[in-house]
């Protein structure tokens, strides 16, 4: 080997040797907490022990009430982001269900696929393990939504209505074909992607210091061990199918969808998608909201929902 070749070599060693170090410090500051039971002494609801792991939730109000179903999508905060709805359905005399995906909020976060076989055992061992077995509305946003059609599909006498907020069932996002390459797959969600992920939620918002209090706790969240793990894992088992088909599973003039009039994520064009599956769709539009209406408005949203579900009993 000649000496510029040797030269050559070392250098090409020393910037591995740097990107590499550069790299695991990055990495070192992600991801640093771990869900234990110190973290969720935190957690506002109960825990019960599900076949994927611990599942965080919270029923509120009597058992005599009529009950309702709440299902987050894809965010890590869980079932805060209902947190400006629940006391106004409480106050219409429902009882109300919510609780933590796994991988979300307080929920475990299992070394499995994530994906709509994961969150259809989990919704029923949830029910079925609490005793819950009348009739219930349900409301179902973003990733949440397939999850709540594939249920009703499935049990269609257990779900009365069900209301879809900023539905993501269409399968749009298609991870890149880099992101199925192990290694590389951990470069790009370490050193590019997960340093983004709070402020690449800001387009999702129309009122930006609302999502400036709300990014709090996505920097909260996203700090457990395992976040990267599985939300890889929903882009390329959840959130690139396409589960419309689900739609055609359920009974004529049970479905209401609501959505922002400035949501990155269901331009209005996307409402043919829906309604040549499911022509009886309610539909309505919110104004100066993004892909979480019933939280940037949800003095407008709970008066719609509330009005849908009246009138549907």
């Amino acid at each position: 080997m000649t000496g510029f070749k040797k030269w050559l070599l070392l250098i090409i060693t020393g910037i591995v040797v740097i990107l590499t170090s550069i790299f695991l410090f990055i990495k070192s500051g992600q991801e640093t907490a771990r869900l234990n039971d110190a973290a969720r002494k935190q957690a506002p609801g109960n825990f019960i022990q599900l076949d994927q792991g611990l599942v965080h939730y919270k029923l509120y109000g009597p058992d005599t009430a009529r009950l309702l179903v709440l299902i987050h999508g894809g965010g890590t905060s869980g079932m805060e982001v209902w947190q400006f709805n629940i006391p106004y359905l409480l106050s219409k005399g429902y009882r109300v269900l919510a609780y933590d995906l796994y991988g979300r909020g307080y929920s475990d976060r299992p070394h499995t696929k994530y994906d709509l076989n994961l969150y259809r055992h989990q919704l029923v061992q949830l029910l079925d393990t609490l005793r819950l077995q009348q009739p219930f509305d349900m409301i179902a946003m973003s990733m949440g939504a397939a999850i709540g059609l594939d249920y009703a599909g499935e049990h269609p006498d257990r779900v009365k209505h069900i209301i879809l907020l900023g539905p993501a069932a269409s399968g749009d996002l298609q991870p890149s074909k880099l992101l199925y390459i192990p290694i590389v797959s951990d470069v790009l969600m370490s050193g590019y992607w997960y340093p983004r992920a709070v402020e690449n939620q800001r387009k999702e918002f129309v009122n930006q210091p609302l999502f400036n209090s709300y990014s709090q706790r996505l920097k909260y969240f996203m700090n457990f061990q395992g976040y990267k793990r599985l939300t890889l894992s929903s882009w390329m088992y959840m959130l690139n199918q396409n589960q419309l088909y689900l739609l055609k599973k359920i009974s004529p003039g049970k479905i209401f969808l609501l959505y922002g009039d400035q949501d990155p994520f269901f331009p209005p064009e996307k409402l043919n998608s829906y309604t040549s599956l499911y022509p009886t769709l309610e539909i309505r539009r919110v104004a100066n909201a993004g892909h979480m209406p019933h939280y940037e408005q949800p003095q407008e949203v709970n008066k719609q929902m509330w009005k849908y579900l009246n009138a549907g009993k």
